[in-house]
């Protein structure tokens, strides 16, 4: 049995309406209170609910909202942070870097505060940001941050009901995984959390039991799948919520399928689908007609199951979900082929070919093999009837065996080609680390002899000249200690050069001390530099560790030589094998600038390249620039 299961639950704060009618009057009762609000935090709050409402139906007039919010949150932190937070939420659907971007900052100006409430929404906006990791494929992100962030956050704001949805959403990522036994681990988690704290007749108890189900028929326990069933519809059925019964009745409608109960599981799935297409809720609708097929393809009746399984890929035109398509797409050649009907099943099994992760998966080329020679057999015999003599034959094989020569050498040619750009790249890369190697070397060997050798000298001179002026007048004693002043001050510029070259900080104390020491250094009365550093890892090599803090330092330099920004914000993280830098600034931006970027922005994108990461600058005239870089760093240096 197929399945996809999806973690689709955000923790954002509007409900939704369901009549034309009911939104526009509660729009229409928001701007009037914003119309006629008399403080700025409640004109903010106002401007929250009209932001989050229109979030996923107008994701421009959400931001616009928002961005009005900044207007009245300027001297209170706490409201600012809540600005961030839902900028976050309309730029979520659209917008995914800029999104958890929003979200961090939101996390960093409601970090002081510990109150229920801002601890609450730090726990919504780490949610978030790990739901647009799961977006991006990295499930494992997503549980870290929901185990290390969203659920502790939500437990200290003492807010029972979302650390349960905390536990169950990590469970769903197990599920991804089938991981079905861990999955259900957390399932009972978060019932009993429920549970424990009088929240039974909470729908989200329901939705607990109905994934505890769904576990126990992917372990193959399917006896232990009856009772969380029983009580998902014992709480639905008195909560009055109909919103969860498409997902009960598609689990119950397994259930049925497990047990060999045909006509049972028929009947809950299409009552399930009644509900569904009335809700309009397409996801559970594609996920019970599926359901429908697997009953009806089960019982080895091949025609209701096509028609079953057409029905589904239909619905996916409205739901279009890359791995949905390929599951359906599957089933139906393999439907069309027990019907005999090998065109259509080599037609629906090339589309699936086409998206798949590589061109020639080993099964998938299997069995479009086999598809396509059952299918040129059965139209060799139609022509073999019509054939009059054996050259005709023979020119339909040239014809074929011409074909596949043309096709394999387009294949072999597109691999050529793709392992001599990869090549080509990796060239590129070492010789960039050649430069940024021999630039390091020379950095070190001038701020050895600049210490080492010329401040040396200094040092000797300035001995001489104190000695010298034992004997003077004091007239010539006032001149030599202004001689002496004056080399005193060559010193320092000398060794505060040196230290430029090569930080002793890095080698003494580690990448975290050594950054803080940079922008504490930057910081001045012309900008002013605020940083976080989270997590930051000190187990890589010496050269990764060089690396990152000759980019944070070019990208400060750059900021302070360029941008005329006053305020400056920088952010450095690590998690797992990878380490993130973002720099804000709100200088007059990058466009228009003549000749494009400059070596320094050069440098930072060749070490960016060398440790395989990536880049992105925004940068608007008179509006600041954003830079994010994420790169790969490992504990024995290896990127």
């Amino acid at each position: 049995m197929r399945t996809v299961t999806i973690v689709c639950f955000l923790w954002l704060s509007f409900a939704g309406f369901d009549a034309n009618g009911q939104q526009d009057r509660y729009t229409d009762s928001l701007l009037r209170k914003l119309d006629t609000a008399a403080e700025d935090t409640a004109r903010a709050r106002v401007l929250f609910l009209l932001s989050d409402y229109w979030a996923d139906k107008d994701s421009a007039r959400a931001v616009d909202y928002a961005n009005k919010s900044f207007d009245y949150t300027e001297h209170r932190p706490f409201f600012r942070g809540l600005a961030h937070f839902y900028l976050a939420g309309a730029y979520f659907s659209y917008d995914k870097k800029r999104s958890q971007q929003e979200y961090l900052l939101a996390d960093k100006w409601l970090g002081p505060f510990t109150t229920p409430e801002a601890l609450q929404y730090r726990s919504r906006a780490w949610h978030n940001y790990g739901a647009l990791d799961q977006y991006m494929d990295d499930n494992r992100s997503f549980v870290n941050i929901l185990l290390t962030k969203a659920i502790p956050l939500a437990q200290a704001a003492g807010d029972n009901e979302r650390v349960a949805w905390g536990y169950m959403d990590v469970g769903s990522v197990f599920m991804n995984y089938k991981d079905y036994s861990k999955a259900g681990y957390y399932f009972t988690k978060a019932i009993g959390i429920l549970r424990n704290n009088y929240l039974e007749a909470k729908p989200v108890l329901a939705e607990c039991y109905i994934n505890l189900a769904k576990a126990r028929l992917f372990e193959d326990r399917a006896l232990e799948a009856e009772p969380p069933l029983k009580e998902a519809f014992r709480i639905l059925t008195t909560a009055g919520d109909s919103s969860y019964l498409p997902s009960y009745y598609t689990i119950s409608g397994m259930y049925h399928i497990r047990m060999k109960q045909w006509d049972q599981a028929l009947a809950d799935l299409h009552t399930g689908l009644n509900i569904a297409e009335r809700q309009q809720r397409t996801y559970d609708v594609l996920s019970l007609q599926y359901q429908i097929y697997e009953a009806y393809q089960q019982q080895g009746k091949p025609d209701m199951a096509k028609a079953a399984l057409e029905k589904a890929y239909l619905s996916y035109q409205r739901f279009p979900l890359a791995a949905n398509r390929k599951t359906i797409l599957y089933e139906l050649a393999k439907t069309e082929a027990a019907l005999g009907n090998y065109k259509p099943a080599y037609n629906r099994l090339m589309e699936y070919a086409l998206l798949s992760d590589t061109l020639f998966e080993k099964r998938t080329a299997k069995e479009i093999a086999t598809l396509e020679a059952r299918h040129q057999a059965a139209e060799n015999e139609k022509k073999l009837l019509r054939l009059q003599n054996r050259s005709q034959l023979q020119q339909l094989l040239l014809y074929f065996g011409g074909a596949v020569v043309v096709l394999l050498a387009a294949f072999f040619l597109y691999i050529y080609r793709q392992r001599k750009k990869r090549e080509a790249q990796q060239l590129q890369i070492q010789i960039a680390r050649a430069q940024l190697e021999g630039e390091e070397r020379e950095r070190r060997r001038l701020a050895r002899d600049l210490h080492d050798g010329l401040g040396g000298m200094l040092a000797g001179v300035k001995l001489n000249l104190s000695a010298f002026g034992h004997d003077k007048e004091e007239g010539q004693q006032a001149d030599l200690q202004k001689v002496i002043g004056q080399l005193d001050d060559s010193v320092h510029e000398l060794r505060r050069i040196a230290r430029n070259m090569m930080p002793e900080t890095l080698l003494r104390s580690g990448l975290a001390r050594a950054l803080e020491d940079l922008c504490k250094w930057m910081d001045n009365d012309r900008m002013h530099v605020e940083y976080t550093l989270l997590d930051i890892p000190e187990e890589m090599s010496h050269s990764q560790k060089m690396d990152i803090y000759r980019i944070v330092q070019e990208l400060l330099a750059n900021a302070a030589r360029h941008s005329g920004a006053r305020e400056v914000f920088l952010q450095c993280s690590g998690r797992e094998n990878r380490f993130y830098i973002t720099i804000e600034d709100n200088g007059t931006g990058m466009q228009g600038k003549q000749g494009g970027e400059g070596m320094g922005l050069a440098n930072i994108r060749s070490r960016v390249a060398y440790m395989h990461g990536k880049m992105e600058l925004d940068s608007r005239a008179g509006e600041g620039t954003i830079i994010n870089i994420e790169i790969n760093v490992t504990a024995n240096g290896k990127n």
